[in-house]
């Protein structure tokens, strides 16, 4: 059975260590996440509330989800996607010469 990629909440100024952690950046998702086959104990500080595969929260998951506000996550969500945003627009794109 394979595990799945895990789904990571990166700052934008914490994305350089998280890379060199083994995480990838998921271009079309706009999301950082632990690929399959990769320890997950160095990530744990970036792990999402939200499960990335159809499987039912840990128990770990569910108390975050219970103690955090809908306000708070709002907020980071809000982040996140202008942080998203930002990394897309001056992100250097390497250009294929004719």
């Amino acid at each position: 059975m394979t595990t799945p990629n895990i789904s990571l909440k990166v700052p934008f100024n914490e994305k350089d260590q998280a890379k060199a952690l083994g995480a990838r950046w998921n271009a079309e998702l706009k999301q950082w996440y632990v690929p399959q086959g990769v320890n997950s104990a160095p990530f744990e500080k970036w792990f999402t509330n939200t499960p990335t595969t159809n499987t039912a929260p840990t128990k770990k998951t569910a108390a975050v989800m219970t103690n955090s506000s809908s306000h708070e996550q709002v907020a980071e969500d809000d982040i996140d996607s202008i942080n998203a945003k930002l990394r897309e627009a001056f992100e250097v794109r390497e250009v294929d010469e004719l």
